[in-house]
C-alpha cells in the first residue's frame, strides 16, 4: 500500500504542475576509472545530464543499470555503483538525457555542484570566466529526480522462496536560494526486502542511506559546504561529514577539510571516523583544452588513533588534439609493525587511461590499473593479520571503437592482469558489432562474444539483441538471447546457461517514464527469473 500511494502521488504532482514533455536523447559514453566508492565516466556531449540520472550498460541484450550519477564535472561525471555487475574500465556506457535550452558557448562550463572556473590567459588564450549567474540563467534553480524500483526473482527450486526487493532514490537540487548565493544538494537512497518491511517501519535508517545532504555557499572565489559532501576534487576520499572550504586564487584552488566518514556499515554520522586534511588544485587551458591536476594529504582516525594518512593525486588533461588523459594515485605515509606506528612512502593505487581518437571513424582506449588492499590499522584491527602480504594486482586493457560505416559500430577489446600468486594470469577478450538502423525495419542489432580465461576456469558469453525506438513517445524495445559456458578445469563440471530478456521503457506521461524488464535464465531443468519495474520522475 505504501508503495502504491508514492506512485500514485507522484503521478499526481506531475500531472498537477503540468511539466514540458521531456525531450531525451541518447548520450554514448565509457568507464574511464573505478574506485571503492565511485565510477567515473566520460561522455562527447554532458548535456542534459544531471545528478540522479541513471547510467545503463547493455550486455548480451541486457539493459543493465550500473550508475547513478551524483557529481558532474566540466568533462566528466561520476556516480555510485549501483547492482551487482562487475564493471570494467572501457565499458561502454548510456544515459537518457534531457536536452537543454541553455544556448551553446565555446566557454568551459561546469555543471551540477562543481566550481566556478576563473582562468587566467596565458599568451594568445583569452581569459575564460564563468560565474553563477550566467550559468543559472537559463536553467531552473530547483530540480532532481525520485525512482521507485521493484526486483522481484524467484526459480523453480523446490521449496525456494521468491525474493522481493524495493528501492527508492531521491535526488534534489536547489541553486541560488532566494537569490542567493547558498545552495542544496541531496541524495539518499531506500533500499530493502519486502520481508524487512516491518524493521523499516521501526526504523528506517537502518535502510535508509544519505550520500549527500549539504548547504552550500558559492562565490566566483569561494565554493564552503557544511553537512554531508562529496568534493569531486578529491572524490576519491568519498562523502564527508562536516566542513569544506576552497579559495580561488586565479588557476589554483585551495581547500580544506574538518569532519568524519560516515559509518562504514550504516552510512550513519559516526564521530569515531574523525578525517582532516587539505587539498590544492590548479586548471591550465589552452585553446579548447584543459588540464587539471589536484594534490591532496589526509588523515584519517578512529577513535583518535591514526587508522590512515595518505597522499592523492588526480590528472585530467584534454589539452592536446584528440586526447584525453587520466590518470590517479595513493601512496600511504603511514603503516604499522609490532603495534607501532611509523612512518610510510608505499604505492597503494594508481591508475591510468589514454583515449586517443585519430580520426572520427576510430578510438584508442589504453589502461592500466595496479592497486593493493587499502590498509586501515583501528578499523578493522581484527583482520590486519591478514593483509600482511598485500600483493599488488595489476592490469592492461586495449580496446578499439570503430564506426566503418553510417550506423555501423565495432568494439574490439582484451585485457590482462595478474597478482603474485595467481596459477596464471587472467585474460578477457570482447568483440561486438552494432547496426543502429537496419533499412526498412528501423531496428538496432548487436551481436557480442566474450571470452574469459581465469587462473581456475574458462569461460565463455556470446549473445544477440534487438531494439526498437518509437521517438513520439520515447519508448524503446528490446529482445535478447545469451549463451553461457563455463569449464573449472576439472573440479567441477561445466556449467552451461542460457538466457533470454525482454524489455519495454517508455514514457508514461509528461517527465514520468517507467521500464519493464523480464530476464530468464535456464540452465537444464532450472529457471531462474527475474523482473524488474521501475518508475522515473524527474522534475
Amino acid at each position: 500500500m505504501f508503495k502504491f500511494i508514492v506512485v500514485s502521488m507522484l503521478m499526481l504532482v506531475s500531472i498537477l504542475i503540468n511539466a514540458q514533455d521531456s525531450n531525451l536523447q541518447k548520450r554514448i559514453g565509457s568507464v574511464t576509472f573505478i574506485t571503492p566508492q565511485n565510477v567515473y565516466l566520460k561522455f562527447d556531449n554532458l548535456e542534459g545530464i544531471v545528478q540522479g540520472d541513471t547510467v545503463f550498460t547493455e550486455l548480451g541484450g541486457k539493459k543493465i543499470p550500473i550508475v547513478i550519477v551524483k557529481y558532474i564535472s566540466s568533462m566528466s561525471c561520476a556516480g555510485e555503483k549501483i547492482g551487482k555487475y562487475n564493471l570494467k574500465v572501457d565499458d561502454n556506457v548510456f544515459v537518457w538525457a534531457k536536452q537543454s535550452e541553455m544556448p551553446k558557448s565555446s566557454s568551459i562550463v561546469k555543471a551540477g555542484n562543481e566550481k566556478d572556473t576563473n582562468l587566467t590567459a596565458s599568451g594568445n588564450n583569452p581569459v575564460v570566466k564563468v560565474t553563477n549567474k550566467s550559468f543559472f540563467r537559463d536553467r531552473s534553480n530547483f530540480y532532481g529526480s525520485f525512482n521507485a524500483n521493484s526486483f522481484t526473482n524467484y526459480t523453480n527450486f523446490a521449496n525456494t522462496p521468491g525474493l522481493q526487493r524495493w528501492n527508492y532514490t531521491l535526488n534534489l537540487n536547489a541553486n541560488q536560494i532566494g537569490g542567493s548565493s547558498f545552495y542544496f544538494s541531496n541524495y539518499m537512497n531506500l533500499a530493502y526486502m519486502s520481508s524487512e518491511w516491518q524493521d523499516v517501519k521501526a526504523n528506517v535508517f537502518n535502510n535508509l542511506r544519505i550520500y549527500d545532504l549539504s548547504l552550500g555557499y558559492k562565490t566566483n572565489d569561494y565554493n564552503i559546504w557544511i553537512g554531508r559532501h562529496l568534493n569531486y576534487n578529491i572524490s576519491n576520499l568519498g562523502p564527508v561529514d562536516g566542513l569544506m572550504a576552497e579559495k580561488s586564487f586565479g588557476i589554483f584552488s585551495l581547500g580544506g577539510v574538518l569532519g568524519s566518514r560516515p559509518d562504514l556499515f550504516t552510512m550513519g554520522y559516526n564521530f569515531k571516523y574523525l578525517e582532516y586534511g587539505a587539498y590544492i588544485n590548479r586548471t591550465d587551458s589552452s585553446g579548447s583544452g584543459v588540464m587539471q591536476n589536484t594534490l591532496a594529504l589526509f588523515q584519517q582516525l578512529y577513535n583518535n588513533k591514526v587508522d590512515r594518512r595518505f597522499l592523492y593525486f588526480q590528472h585530467t588533461n584534454n589539452l592536446f588534439p584528440n586526447i584525453y588523459l587520466f590518470a590517479s594515485s595513493e601512496i600511504d605515509l603511514y603503516k604499522r609493525q609490532n603495534n607501532v606506528g611509523m612512518s610510510d612512502f608505499s604505492l597503494t593505487s594508481l591508475y591510468m587511461s589514454l583515449q586517443y581518437t585519430p580520426i572520427r571513424l576510430l578510438s584508442i582506449n589504453l589502461s592500466y590499473d595496479a592497486r593493493k588492499n587499502v590498509v586501515y590499522y583501528e578499523s578493522f584491527r581484527s583482520i590486519i593479520d591478514s593483509l600482511f602480504d598485500n600483493q599488488m594486482r595489476q592490469g592492461f586493457r586495449l580496446s578499439f571503437f570503430i564506426r566503418p560505416l553510417m550506423g555501423t559500430f565495432i568494439n574490439l577489446g582484451g585485457g590482462y592482469s595478474y597478482q603474485k600468486g595467481d596459477l596464471r594470469p587472467s585474460r578477457n577478450f570482447t568483440f561486438s558489432i552494432t547496426q543502429s538502423d537496419i533499412p526498412f525495419l528501423d531496428i538496432s542489432a548487436t551481436i557480442s562474444a566474450n571470452q574469459i580465461i581465469g587462473s581456475y576456469q574458462n569461460g565463455a558469453i556470446y549473445s544477440a539483441s534487438l531494439s526498437k525506438y518509437i521517438p513520439f513517445n520515447l519508448s524503446t524495445i528490446s529482445l535478447g538471447y545469451s549463451n553461457v559456458t563455463y569449464d573449472f578445469g576439472g573440479i567441477a563440471s561445466k556449467f552451461y546457461q542460457k538466457g533470454v530478456t525482454a524489455e519495454l521503457s517508455t514514457r508514461l506521461i509528461n517527465s514520468i517514464f517507467i521500464n519493464l524488464y523480464y530476464e530468464g535464465d535456464f540452465a537444464g531443468t532450472t529457471t531462474y527469473n527475474r523482473f524488474m519495474t521501475g518508475i522515473n520522475y524527474r522534475f
